[in-house]
């Protein structure tokens, strides 16, 4: 079972099998995108190795521990279960900020049933799946709502152990993306997604009607006008940042 996950492993991060030890970083920093680490962990758990949590994964020897059942740590000195259910949040003292996320289109495992694919159940609610494959381009609707579920992870810490199916992104009747708690803004640009997540100080809630992901959002007052001004700042900077991108990407 070892070498077929060096097997993976060395598919994902470009590094040769037997270049492949218990000390090879096998994180975030490793990879090209998030979108390809997530590739990664879909495709060991069609292997057989479900990894619930894999953000604590940075070496290759805490794969092979998680594997054998093991608890692997979590860097804040507890241990977190191999195969117990991981907390959605982790720190309630972490104070939200801004977060932005650029992830290529061409990024995502291509495939006829988006519903049987492990790395979309991994990653999108059965609501998120059902809208995405209504949507002209399918692909680039899947990674705007990935590209925005990285965004909220980098504005609050506190979901830096959450399974992205477990964050589920719905959508007003506008068609503006919404999750409880935050401002959220998608656009694309070529093959290139870009999302951006803001704190926001109204309280969202759910449509009443089941299996659909459909938010409504409270009329905004002065403080959910600043919210939207930060967001509308930050869909700016991302904006240039992808405008750079793309620049470094045709030449």
């Amino acid at each position: 079972m070892e070498e077929k996950i060096k097997e993976i492993v060395s598919v994902f991060t470009k590094i040769p099998v037997d270049q492949i030890g218990p000390a090879t970083p096998i994180g975030r920093s490793t990879m090209q995108s998030s979108i390809l680490l997530h590739r990664m962990y879909a495709r060991l758990a069609e292997e057989g190795l479900a990894v619930d949590n894999y953000g604590n994964i940075k070496i290759f020897a805490d794969l092979l521990q998680y594997g054998s059942g093991h608890a692997v740590p979590d860097g804040s000195g507890s241990a977190i279960p191999a195969n117990g259910p991981v907390p959605a949040v982790v720190d309630a003292s972490s104070a939200p900020g801004i977060g932005i996320d650029i992830e290529e289109i061409a990024s995502l495992p291509r495939t006829n049933d988006f519903r049987k694919e492990e790395f979309y159940k991994m990653n999108f609610t059965a609501a998120e799946i059902a809208y995405c494959i209504l949507q002209p381009d399918p692909y680039a609707s899947f990674t705007g709502l990935f590209a925005v579920k990285e965004a909220i992870i980098k504005a609050d810490g506190r979901y830096q152990h959450a399974v992205f199916n477990s964050i589920e992104i719905g959508h007003s009747p506008e068609g503006k993306p919404v999750h409880p708690g935050y401002d959220l803004s998608i656009s694309h640009a070529g093959m290139m997604a870009v999302a951006v997540a803001v704190p926001s100080t109204g309280n969202s809630t759910r449509s009443p009607e089941p299996g659909s992901p459909v938010w409504q959002t409270p009329a905004p007052g002065r403080k959910g006008s600043l919210a939207s001004w930060l967001a509308a700042l930050a869909l700016a900077l991302s904006a240039i940042a992808l405008i750079i991108v793309l620049t470094h990407w045709h030449e």
